[in-house]
């Protein structure tokens, strides 16, 4: 395989949590969504962080009023020449309408294929979520993304060791009647080494890569 092949392929996998929470409220039943989203993992710039600027769209509609289905594309991957893509839904499980409280799940399906030797990797996904409204136009969450690994083989044919990749994720939205904006903070693959690598990733105890995310929303 082509080394720059190969390369992309590989910083695509380690980066493969790296996008915010799709969806952490169902829209109302026929309601749509468009998002697009930028940043990543934060990397040392010198002894500055910034984060990668990977960025992605996705669209999701409602199918009733605690289902949401959504999907996207990673438009940084396509670039690379990876088609990457997350499918999934928003199951709301509980929710207070008083208090502006909720809980919902997100069964997610990852996909990406390269466009050379059309090398496909599958990641199965489960989100957790939980989230609270903050007066009319603000809500809060938090949760955890458990990304799931199929492959008992790592890159350079290494044994696969870690089968579950824990993410912990958080964020505020502030919304208006059509669009809506997003930070999100997320703690990708946060049990993983990151030492030696390159580039240079922010992680807590050389461990997994601190990442931000801006989302921009429109609703229809």
């Amino acid at each position: 395989m082509n080394i720059k092949i190969f390369t992309a392929i590989v910083f695509f996998s380690f980066l493969y949590a790296c996008a915010p929470t799709r969806i952490v409220k169902p829209l109302a039943k026929g309601e749509q969504m468009m998002s697009f989203n930028f940043g990543g993992p934060l990397v040392y710039l010198g002894s500055t962080p910034m984060p990668l600027p990977l960025t992605s769209i996705a669209y999701a509609k409602g199918i009733t009023e605690r289902t949401t289905f959504f999907g996207s594309v990673h438009t940084t991957a396509l670039l690379f020449g990876v088609f990457q893509t997350d499918i999934g839904i928003c199951q709301q499980l509980y929710k207070n309408e008083e208090k502006d409280f909720g809980i919902s799940i997100n069964p997610v399906l990852n996909f990406a294929v390269d466009r050379w030797q059309w090398n496909t990797k599958i990641w199965p996904e489960i989100d957790l979520n939980i989230y609270k409204g903050l007066g009319k136009k603000y809500f809060i969450y938090g949760g955890i993304a458990n990304w799931f690994e199929l492959s008992k083989i790592r890159p350079h044919k290494e044994t696969q060791s870690t089968f579950i990749f824990v993410n912990p994720h958080l964020g505020i939205v502030y919304t208006r009647d059509k669009w809506s904006y997003n930070v999100e903070f997320k703690y990708v693959m946060s049990d993983i080494k990151n030492t030696p690598n390159a580039p240079d990733y922010m992680g807590i105890n050389n461990k997994g890569a601190v990442g931000v995310y801006l989302n921009l929303i429109r609703k229809f």
